[in-house]
């Protein structure tokens, strides 16, 4: 396991990545990061494979994304061993009750992926992992719980195991029951990032503007976890009906990525989303039977010459000096 991290002299630009929330749908990030990574070890000539955390100065995630973020950032795991505990994250269904996955059983498996590992890793060198959550005694302020490996000029790191920020960011409604931490001696509640923060780009831009304020964002990689194609409003409007229908549209991530397009347009080779695009629509994040079509529709995204020629791009500025 890499214990390096990412480059942090003053002048050299900022590289950030970010990963949305998808339940078994992640498997599309793992797969389309694998294939950055491998160019990048190619273009140097690497005989073995480069780990993310040696590149990104800060890895930020939501839900299922930000388990990702915390094993490839703050455990500091190479790709190919984040697949091999990938298909242990699956969640067993809970027969009664108000929620469909098993809590108790999740968190056993999140503590033996973690273990006892506190989530505050402040040595320079580190590479910096959030992830994001909701405080459910402040669920309607629309500000999320950022719980974070580092500590801010306001905040110190999170004084929580991993494995609690991990359960904190998958805490999603109707899939899990909220989590109970004690933080600094005071018990909050928390739910899933993934309600208004699926896509956490923008919060990921906003926490390398605090870090790093003198030096410039040359990089942000922006994975999704496949286009949930178009939301439309129910005609019946029944209250089920209208109740799934504003659940995928607080989940919905193109809106953060369009405003990401705008905030980056004139600005070459900085802003890169990668995000299937077809074949996935149908694909719930519960859906973990199906990790297969994931893997395929994400095979076919990953040979189209458009996105080919976006990942070199990418990985040219990964590597800049």
């Amino acid at each position: 396991m890499s214990t390096a991290g990412p480059a942090t002299a003053p002048n050299l630009g900022v590289r950030v990545l970010s990963l949305d929330g998808g339940g078994v749908r992640v498997l599309s990030q793992l797969l389309i990061l694998e294939s950055m990574m491998y160019r990048a070890q190619q273009t140097l000539s690497r005989d073995t494979p480069l780990s993310p955390c040696e590149y990104f100065e800060l890895i930020g995630g939501s839900g299922m994304g930000g388990v990702i973020a915390l094993m490839l950032g703050r455990l500091r795991m190479p790709i190919a061993d984040v697949f091999s505990v990938y298909e242990k994250l699956r969640p067993q269904s809970k027969w009664g009750g108000g929620e469909l996955f098993k809590a108790s059983k999740f968190e056993d498996v999140l503590r033996d992926i973690f273990r006892e590992e506190m989530m505050n890793d402040v040595r320079a060198e580190a590479c910096k992992i959030f992830v994001c959550a909701r405080n459910e005694m402040n669920l309607n302020a629309g500000i999320p719980e950022l719980f974070r490996s580092y500590n801010t000029p306001e905040e110190p790191a999170s004084g929580c195991m991993i494995w609690e920020a991990a359960r904190a960011t998958t805490a999603t409604p109707d899939l899990f029951k909220p989590v109970e931490i004690n933080l600094g001696g005071r018990k909050q509640r928390y739910s899933g990032g993934c309600l208004g923060y699926n896509n956490p780009t923008s919060l990921v831009l906003a926490e390398a503007h605090t870090l790093y304020p003198s030096r410039t964002v040359v990089l942000v990689t922006s994975i999704g976890s496949g286009h949930p194609g178009t939301i439309q409003i129910p005609e019946s409007r029944s209250p089920g009906d209208l109740a799934q229908a504003m659940s995928q549209i607080v989940r919905d991530c193109e809106k953060t990525h369009e405003d990401n397009t705008h905030r980056f347009q004139g600005i070459s080779n900085t802003y890169f989303r990668f995000n299937v695009q077809q074949g996935m629509q149908g694909l719930a994040p519960q859906d973990w039977e199906k990790s297969s079509e994931v893997s395929a529709h994400t095979g076919a995204y990953l040979k189209t010459q458009d996105v080919k020629a976006k990942l070199s791009e990418a990985v040219k500025v990964l590597l800049s000096e």
